[in-house]
């Protein structure tokens, strides 16, 4: 069982299953609007997410001597490991597609001196993977049709709503000068602002020309993962359940 947990906290301490999570999303715009894959891209994306989010969430922690023990040493490998692939992967992409990662890379890097405007951040957290996860995938389209602005307002929003339960565990330990939405109006508030944000990402897909019904399980999941959020929550709850969300969502896609 030590085993076990050992290697589960690495998977994803190690930020392989946020990884995966993105990359389920950018899956989900390829099935959904049915357009034909980016040779390299959903790698790129996977790795990329993998390398991205350890700099950001450890860079902080860089200068600290706890980064020398073998857990940090192992997210180290990991990362170094998924920048390289990141970069074999993101050179054989078109130069066009590249240069739209390096601008959506920038935003990125800036993300560190945005985390104390709460809702500046949580925004740009969603735009970020809105445009990673469904213009990307969609680059290369000659034409964008009426579907596709509507996965990407869906994507917007759900991402939102999905960020809620983070703010929340989080709200415990973040430095008052954040202003998150839990810290300003409180976990009530917040938890409401999110599950109804989760209304419109239903309602607007039967908006398309090709609707799927599944996206009313995966929003009554999300709105029950908002609704039993609380500081109290171990690590795990946002860290796996929230984050296997897009999983989740892409199995169901490729089941049913």
């Amino acid at each position: 069982m030590g085993i076990f947990k050992k290697t589960f906290d690495f998977y994803i301490y190690s930020s392989i299953h946020v990884g995966l999570a993105v990359y389920a999303l950018v899956c989900l715009t390829q099935i959904s609007l049915d357009i034909p894959v980016i040779k390299n891209l959903n790698e790129t994306v996977f790795f990329g997410t993998v390398f991205g989010y350890n700099f950001l969430k450890y860079f902080a922690v860089s200068s600290v001597k706890t980064v020398k023990s073998k857990k940090y040493a192992g997210i180290a490998a990991v990362s170094f490991l998924a920048g390289l692939a990141t970069l074999y992967f993101f050179m054989q992409l078109d130069s066009t597609i590249q240069i739209a990662f390096v601008k959506i890379g920038i935003l990125v890097l800036i993300y560190p001196f945005l985390r104390k405007f709460g809702l500046l951040k949580i925004f740009l957290v969603s735009f970020c993977v809105s445009v990673i996860t469904v213009y990307f995938p969609a680059f290369f389209l000659k034409s964008w049709t009426f579907d596709f602005y509507i996965t990407f307002l869906q994507r917007f929003l759900i991402v939102i709503s999905l960020l809620i339960p983070f703010e929340i565990l989080d709200s415990k330990t973040d430095d008052l000068s954040m202003k998150t939405i839990p810290q300003q109006f409180g976990i009530n508030v917040a938890k409401l602002f999110g599950i109804l944000i989760v209304i419109p990402f239903i309602v607007i897909e039967f908006l398309k020309v090709k609707s799927n019904y599944l996206v009313l399980p995966i929003g009554i999941l999300v709105t029950l993962l908002i609704h039993f959020s609380a500081l109290k929550r171990n690590k795990y709850y946002t860290s796996f359940w929230v984050e296997s969300v897009p999983i989740f969502w892409w199995i169901l896609l490729l089941v049913f």
